[in-house]
């Protein structure tokens, strides 16, 4: 199986805390590989997952990665 080239992520902000600072929430939806033959690429998403707002992709850091800490 051929190793992906990006992890795709879903990122949600959270609500103002009391200083007024949001925190990003990311969660790995999925991952995208690059078409055999012609540019552009496949996005394969989790099985089951609802996905909504907005898709981040981003390259692995290592080949042994399987957990991209963002």
């Amino acid at each position: 199986m051929r190793k992906p080239i990006y992890y795709v992520f879903v990122t949600q902000d959270s609500l103002p805390d009391q200083q007024g600072e949001k925190a990003t929430y990311w969660t790995k939806v999925g991952v995208a590989f690059p078409h055999n033959s012609k540019p552009g690429l496949n996005v394969v998403l989790t099985p089951g997952i609802a996905v909504s707002g907005k898709l981040v992709l981003l390259e692995p850091r290592d080949d042994n990665d399987t957990q991209q800490d963002v």
